[in-house]
């Protein structure tokens, strides 16, 4: 659902580039703006989103479930991250909007975004996102590693007992190819627009076409994960095969 939302945000934002005269002030500068925030809003959440997966992950490889890892994964705290990242950034959309902050820089030009006051707000928290996805990564697959080595002393357990824990051990490489493809689609996907903007504030260098290919790039996060959950399920993979 957030990536359908972010597709048409995105697609709305790139009509409304292609009609207007970008030069000039008027209502559409106002929407600019307002599509400049929900973007990325749409941007935090997906990243949220992967980060509670991790936390899921993360918590299927406990023998028993740890209580905040069980409350930091359900329904509630999907719906609290989905609103926090409008919240977050409805905020310093009032402020730009209440201060005339756009008149500066045109909300559309690759230059707004990229200038200092908007890129801590927006590519540092993607930027501490991705570090949390990747550093929880690295937690599951240790976690993964670690139980797979202990031993299981499989001959005290039943024959259902047997086929029960490795089918729950199937399961868990699957989902853990999984997120793999995903962390490493929202790696791709986010952080060379953030790694462009930390390194044009710091060098005072500024390429428009370079900024608007990395603000590009950010399509392929909800197109490539549509891919991804489709090919998870086994008619598929079989169909594509044959």
């Amino acid at each position: 659902m957030n990536d359908a939302c972010f597709m048409i945000e995105y697609g709305w934002f790139t009509i409304l580039m292609n009609i207007k005269d970008m030069n000039t002030y008027g209502f559409h500068q106002d929407q600019c703006l307002v599509m400049t925030h929900i973007v990325p809003a749409a941007i935090l959440s997906s990243l949220l989103m992967i980060f509670i997966m991790c936390l899921h992950r993360l918590n299927a490889t406990f023998t028993r479930k740890k209580r905040i890892l069980t409350v930091l994964t359900n329904d509630v705290a999907i719906g609290l991250a989905f609103m926090f990242s409008r919240v977050y950034y409805l905020v310093r959309f009032v402020w730009e909007f209440a201060n005339n902050a756009q008149r500066e820089e045109f909300p559309w030009s690759p230059k707004y975004n990229t200038q200092k006051r908007f890129l801590f707000y927006v590519d540092v928290m993607s930027a501490l996102s991705v570090t949390m996805i990747a550093c929880c990564y690295i937690t599951v697959i240790f976690r993964i590693i670690r139980n797979q080595t202990q031993v299981h002393g499989l001959e005290s357990l039943s024959e259902l007992q047997i086929y029960q824990r490795k089918s729950i051990e199937l399961r868990t490489r699957y989902n853990t190819i999984t997120l793999s493809c995903i962390i490493l689609v929202t790696a791709c996907s986010v952080l060379p627009r953030t790694l462009y903007g930390l390194n044009s504030n710091i060098t005072g260098t500024h390429n428009g076409d370079i900024v608007r290919a990395t603000n590009n790039l950010l399509l392929i996060n909800p197109l490539v994960d549509s891919f991804i959950y489709i090919f998870r399920i086994k008619e598929v993979r079989r169909l594509v095969v044959c």
